[in-house]
Parts: C-alpha cells; sequence; structure tokens
C-alpha cells in the first residue's frame, strides 16, 4: 500500500500533515504507510486516498510479483534465500497443503504469478524473421542477453511450438525490441525483458545462442498459456504420478 499512499501524496499536493487531516489520521500513521512500515486497513487507504481526491481501482488486475521467481529457483535449487522468505513461505502454501515438496507445482504456482508480459520493463515485439536472425542481431549489441520461452524449451527437452513466443532477456529492451521489430504474416511474438539480476543467472552459450537456466525457461514457460504444455512436459518427471 506504500506506492498507493506516496501516489496519493504526489497527484494532491498536499503536505503528509494535510492529507493525514483531511483523512482523519494522523501524520506518523500516512509517514508509516508510506514507508512500509504499517500494514492499513483497506477502510484506511480508501479514505486517505479520497482525502487526495482519488480512489481505489474498480477492477482487479492479474497478479504479477517476480519475487515468487526468485523464491521458487531458491526452493528449487535448494538455495537458502532469507530475504525471499516471505514468498517462498507463500509459494508453499499455494504449492504445498501438506508442507511435502511438490517442486512441479510450485515452479507452476510461481510461473503463473510472474507472467513474461506482466513484468516490470517488458516490452513486446514481433519479427518474421528465423530465430538465429533474431539472435545474431541481439549478439551484435555486444551487450548481456539470455532467451527463454518456447525456443529454449525445445532446446531442453521440450516438444516443440511452432511460431510459440520468444523471451529475450537483454541489458537494453527498449532498443532490442525496436532492432528486432520486423512485423509480418509469420510473425513471432518476442517478449523483451530486462536484466534483473536473477532471471539471466545461470545463462549458458551453446554454439553462438545464449541459453536462459533451464529451471527459468520452465517457470517462464508456466507463465504463457502457450508454452504451459512445454512446462508441464518438462517436469514430467519432477514428481511422477503427481499433477
Amino acid at each position: 500500500m506504500q506506492n498507493v499512499v506516496r501516489e496519493a501524496i504526489r497527484h494532491s499536493g498536499y503536505s503528509r500533515s494535510e492529507l493525514a487531516r483531511r483523512a482523519g489520521v494522523s501524520t506518523s500513521t500516512v509517514t508509516r504507510i508510506e514507508k512500509g512500515a504499517s500494514d492499513p486497513t483497506l477502510g484506511m487507504v480508501t479514505r486517505i486516498l479520497a482525502a487526495a481526491g482519488l480512489q481505489l481501482p474498480a477492477a482487479t488486475e492479474p497478479l504479477c510479483d517476480p519475487e515468487a521467481l526468485r523464491a521458487a529457483r531458491s526452493i528449487i535449487g535448494g538455495v537458502t534465500a532469507p530475504d525471499h522468505s516471505g514468498m517462498a513461505g507463500t509459494l508453499m502454501r499455494w504449492a504445498s497443503p501438506d508442507g511435502s515438496p511438490q517442486p512441479r507445482k510450485l515452479a507452476r504456482e510461481a510461473g503463473a504469478a510472474a507472467p513474461p508480459r506482466l513484468r516490470p520493463g517488458a516490452t513486446q515485439a514481433t519479427s518474421d524473421w528465423n530465430f538465429l536472425r533474431i539472435c545474431s542481431t541481439v549478439s551484435a549489441t555486444r551487450k548481456g542477453w539470455a532467451v527463454s520461452g518456447a525456443p529454449a524449451a525445445t532446446r531442453i527437452g521440450a516438444t516443440e511450438v511452432p511460431g510459440g513466443p520468444i523471451i529475450l532477456y537483454v541489458e537494453e529492451p527498449r532498443r532490442v525490441a525496436t532492432l528486432i521489430n520486423h512485423p509480418g504474416a509469420a510473425a513471432a511474438d518476442i517478449i523483451v525483458l530486462p536484466f534483473d539480476g536473477h532471471s539471466e543467472a545461470g545463462a549458458w552459450n551453446d554454439e553462438g545462442v545464449i541459453w536462459a537456466d533451464p529451471i527459468q525457461i520452465i517457470l517462464d514457460c508456466y507463465g504463457m498459456a502457450e508454452t504451459a504444455a512445454q512446462a508441464v512436459e518438462l517436469t514430467t518427471d519432477w514428481e511422477p504420478g503427481n499433477d
């Protein structure tokens, strides 16, 4: 809620003390919420927004929390990550009601919680160039990059999905999206995502193509309807007989 309160302060032009007065709360309450030190009720947030001339959106939006990807990679990879323990615990509740290890369900929940198309900084492009030409163009930027999505899933063993969405992790998303954007009748969807210090970790080079880490590829594919079946195929041996 801290971002909501920050937006209320910015939009209204009021000082924190004046906004608090109008909302009927203390200035310290507004400050604590803004800093994330307090978890306000929905009613209190509504009052603060109303005092600023705003209201909460009437419609809900799909969940997109990239922390789910970090937590899932930590759990599945057997790495302890205290700074992501909150989301790790949430994923475990979603995927394992009885607390037993269920990595396949955990991966599916994490992917659904962070759809690639909705992630911060995501840029869309389409291109009817072949896959290797796209990779060559990205490589020519001499910046870091890694491939995920449908072709990456095929590379690590899934059945090919012709024309399936490509994910590119890059250092300069807007520049890359402009370079490779080449619409056409047979154009493939490309999701260009910024390096975030985690999702591109573990990338590996195979004859000039930089592929994302296999676990990241699986998480990404679970996050898109077109590639979910590939993710299922790649995780069949994670939990035999348990979907």
